[in-house]
Parts: structure tokens; C-alpha cells; sequence
């Protein structure tokens, strides 16, 4: 195999890009639409260098050739966009603790159980599903109460790995109050960055797994009170999206709450959600 000596030179070809951007679609949802062509390709060319291919063509015939089952998983984790913050969204997290705590404790108060179950769909690097963490158990004094469990998945086993860490620079962390920063994270240094490590306290109540979006179903036991899944859906087509909102409706406890991107909506979906504030909705109880 001839080595390229310049891949910032190998051209992506319209056809190409059709092929990858099917096959992205089909294994994650992603819908690419017809104009991110210089994007993608300088994100596959990660990949292109690593087997050291000649062609982007060659590295798509490679994933279809049967032996690249652990590749797509790579393709998946260069292809993935993980913009997050902690606090993003931060009206989300005020009417989480305002209201939505609240009312799941007079629910659970009502048929007797102590137990909670949380899903972060779309955790990325961890700020989302340690923010909801931290809103907790500042409301929830007494948290040893209560059977909590807060399941993050993420497509990508690369922002998994990062979030399972804990461990964030000081840009990262800004969004946290001083407070709070000292309350549930451990300071330390990596070389002369300044970092931030979770502590277990929040680590503990938190388990980290790869899952597709796309699956037909969710191996899950027991429904939840609360999904966050926020700006993921932008970047899926509508049918793609009313079809994981049923799984989300499904997935949900009767008056449970789904927390979605302010660019998104649930319109058309076809599910009895009541929207309750901006990108915030209800399953309607049966």
C-alpha cells in the first residue's frame, strides 16, 4: 500500500461523501444533509492517517469489509460533535430543583417508594449528568434516604472515557459557583494546569455506558423519572425524531419529565407530552 505523502491534498469526491454520510445515518442518526462535506472530511481524515489509506474510498470499503467491527466505533467517535458546559442551559437546572424534585417527591411519597432513576442520554464528557448530580444533592439533604441512580450513555466511547475520569481543566469548570466547585470537586494539577476531579460523592450515584440511540429498544429494567437528552435531536431527520421521543415516552415513568434542547421540539411526534416550560415536557399520567 502506497503511503500518501500529503492527506490535507487526498480529495473527498461527492460520491464519497454520499456513501459516508449514508452510512453514518444509517449507524447513528446523524443526518449530515448535503453541505458538510469539508467537515466530514476533516474528520475522517483521522482515521484515513491512522490505517494510512490512499483514499477516503479505501477506508469506507474497510469498515464494509466484515473485519472493521470495532472501526465504526471509531468512525462514530471523530464523527460525534460534544459541545457542552456545565450549568448549559442553566434555566433547565433551576426549574429542575424549583420544580420537578419537588413534584417527584410527592409522587414517590404517594405510592411509597424511595427510589429515583435519572437517564442522561446523550452525557458527552460528563458536565450534563454532573450538573443534574450536584442540583440533586444540594435539594435532596437527606440523599441517603433515597435509591438514586443516574444512568449517562453516550454513542462515543472516547467522551465516555473522559467523563468516567471526572477530570476537567479550569475553563471547564467556570459555569460551577465557587461553592460549589470546593463542595464536589477535588483540585489538583496536571503539570502546571490547574484541574478539577468529581468527587465520589457524585461519582458513586453515576454509571457511565456506551449506547447507540438508534437501537430498536433500550436494555432497560425500570422506567425513569427524568431523560435529559438536549441537542442531539438537531442533528437528526424528523422521522428519526419522533421515533426516539416514543422511545423516550415509553421509557418515561407516568408524570415523568424530558429535558430537550431549546432549538428542539417534540412537534409531530405523536405522544401525549405536556410542555411545562421551554424545551421542558411531562408525560401525561395514564
Amino acid at each position: 500500500m502506497a503511503v500518501v505523502t500529503s492527506y490535507l491534498d487526498m480529495e473527498l469526491s461527492e460520491q464519497e461523501y454520499k456513501l459516508f454520510s449514508a452510512l453514518i445515518y444509517k449507524f447513528s442518526g446523524i443526518n449530515l444533509g448535503s453541505n458538510k462535506k469539508e467537515l466530514l472530511k476533516a474528520r475522517l481524515m483521522k482515521r484515513v492517517k491512522y490505517y494510512k489509506f490512499d483514499s477516503y474510498r479505501q477506508y469506507y470499503d474497510y469498515l464494509l469489509s466484515g473485519t472493521a467491527k470495532d472501526e465504526f466505533v471509531e468512525l462514530l467517535n471523530v464523527v460525534s460533535t460534544n459541545v457542552t458546559s456545565f450549568f448549559r442551559e442553566k434555566n433547565h437546572f433551576d426549574y429542575l430543583n424549583k420544580y420537578v424534585f419537588p413534584a417527584i417527591v410527592q409522587n414517590k411519597k404517594k405510592i411509597g417508594s424511595n427510589k429515583i432513576r435519572i437517564w442522561s442520554a446523550a452525557s458527552s464528557t460528563g458536565e450534563e449528568p454532573y450538573t443534574i448530580l450536584i442540583c440533586l444533592l444540594e435539594y435532596f439533604k437527606n440523599i441517603l434516604a433515597w435509591d438514586v441512580k443516574l444512568l449517562a450513555t453516550d454513542i462515543s466511547t472516547k467522551v465516555l472515557l473522559s467523563a468516567q475520569q471526572g477530570v476537567y481543566g479550569y475553563e471547564k469548570v467556570k459555569g460551577i459557583p465557587l461553592q460549589l466547585q470546593s463542595k464536589y470537586f477535588d483540585q489538583g494539577y496536571n503539570g502546571r494546569q490547574k484541574i478539577l476531579k468529581a468527587k465520589n460523592i457524585l461519582r458513586d450515584l453515576v454509571v457511565f455506558r456506551r449506547l447507540n440511540l438508534m437501537r430498536r429498544s433500550f436494555p432497560f429494567k425500570r422506567k425513569f423519572d427524568i431523560i435529559f437528552c438536549r441537542n442531539v435531536m438537531i442533528y437528526f431527520d424528523k422521522k428519526t425524531q419522533n421515533e426516539l421521543v416514543k422511545k423516550f415516552y415509553h421509557y418515561l415513568e407516568n408524570d415523568g419529565y424530558l429535558f430537550i434542547g431549546h432549538s428542539e421540539s417534540l412537534l409531530g411526534a405523536g405522544v401525549d407530552f405536556k410542555s411545562v416550560t421551554n424545551a421542558v415536557f411531562k408525560k401525561q399520567g395514564c
